[in-house]
C-alpha cells in the first residue's frame, strides 16, 4: 500500500480494507471486507484510507462491494466509523457511486444498516443492493 495513501496500510497492509480491484468499461470496483481489516475501530484511519483511495478515482463512476463474511457484533459497534463512511459518501464521492453491492450479510450488517440509513441520502439508499447469494462474485 502506497503511503500517501494510507500511512498505517504501508506498515501494516491488513490494517484496513478498501481497496480498487478493478476497472470494467471506465467503471472502478472498490473491495472491502471489514472482518478482514486488523484495525476495525481505527475510525480516523478508516475515513482517512478511504477518502485518499476515492480522491484517485476522481469524478470517475464506481461501484463498492462490501463483502460482510465473518462480520459479526464487534465490526457493527462500530456505529462511529459506518457514519462517517456515510458522511463521505453523501457529501462527497456518491455522485459518482453507481452501486453498493452488499456480499454475505448477517443479521449484524442488517442492523447496522437500519441505523445508519437516515444519514444516507435518498439516492445512496436507493443504490443498495444487498446479496443474499452465498457465493461472492467479484
Amino acid at each position: 500500500m502506497d503511503s500517501d495513501i494510507c500511512l498505517v496500510c504501508s506498515i501494516d497492509p491488513t490494517s484496513h480494507s478498501f481497496m480498487k480491484i478493478k476497472e470494467i468499461d471506465g467503471v472502478s470496483y472498490y473491495y472491502t471486507c471489514p472482518a478482514q481489516s486488523s484495525k476495525y475501530n481505527d475510525t480516523n484511519g478508516i475515513l482517512t484510507h478511504c477518502e485518499n483511495v476515492l480522491k484517485l478515482n476522481g469524478e470517475h463512476p464506481w461501484i463498492w462491494i462490501i463483502n460482510c463474511a465473518w462480520f459479526s457484533l464487534k465490526y457493527a459497534t462500530e456505529i462511529k466509523t459506518a457514519i462517517g463512511i456515510s458522511n463521505l459518501l453523501t457529501s462527497k464521492y456518491g455522485e459518482q457511486l453507481q452501486e453498493i453491492q452488499v456480499k454475505n450479510p448477517t443479521w449484524h450488517v442488517h442492523s447496522l444498516l437500519y441505523i445508519i440509513w437516515p444519514f444516507l441520502s435518498t439516492y445512496i439508499q436507493s443504490i443498495i443492493v444487498i446479496d443474499n447469494n452465498d457465493k461472492l462474485h467479484i
